[in-house]
């Protein structure tokens, strides 16, 4: 079931939950963030390529096109992600080409559907992430984003500042293991999110 951005936190958690998944797919993580204040781009989940022409011309060229299904959470690696893609009809033949790469790469994985959204070039790319350190509490990871994280490993890890704001809440200290955003584009009208991954305490 693909899931739009509802802003229910709670409906979002409990859908995954009833699925007997810890991962929510990028639009539901996606629509976590937009409930808590992080720009998104525009977009929308479909669960077959013929109705991404439609969103295509809603939204305006270009656009990404992505696979959705929660247990893939590294799409770039099976080739699950194009971009720049210029025209309706380059969005559907995008959503056939990536449901083959992902057949023969992860033929363990169904797909959900596909996510279309406007395209929005990040230069540099940046990575933010909070997890609940068993032992810490709540951390933060800031640092190179996208496919940066990997080779250059510059990033930096300090306990979280807003660790009384989160203890005000607790859904999120309870249920959220870990969200990662990467990546996160900076510009001078604030910062947008790009990709997102949240995973559910087991």
């Amino acid at each position: 079931m693909l899931m739009q951005a509802s802003g229910d936190i709670a409906m979002l958690i409990a859908a995954a939950r009833a699925q007997r998944r810890n991962v929510l797919s990028e639009p539901e993580a996606k629509a976590f963030l937009r409930a808590q204040g992080i720009p998104i781009p525009p977009g929308r989940a479909v669960s077959h390529a013929e109705e991404a022409p439609a969103v295509v011309r809603e939204l305006g060229v270009p656009v990404v096109v992505k696979a959705v299904a929660h247990q893939l959470t590294h799409k770039t690696d099976v080739g699950a992600v194009m971009f720049p893609v210029e025209s309706p009809a380059a969005a559907e033949a995008a959503c056939r080409t990536i449901a083959a790469r992902v057949a023969i790469h992860r033929p363990d994985i169904a797909l959900d559907g596909f996510l279309i959204e406007a395209y929005r070039p990040a230069q540099p790319e940046w990575i933010v992430a909070l997890r609940n350190d068993p032992h810490f509490g709540p951390v933060i990871m800031f640092g190179l984003g996208g496919i940066y994280v990997e080779t250059l490993r510059q990033v930096s890890f300090r306990l979280a500042p807003l660790l009384s704001d989160l203890s005000q809440q607790p859904l999120i200290v309870r249920d959220i293991s870990e969200i990662e955003i990467n990546p996160l584009a900076a510009t001078e009208n604030g910062v947008l999110a790009l990709d997102a991954l949240i995973v559910l305490h087991s």
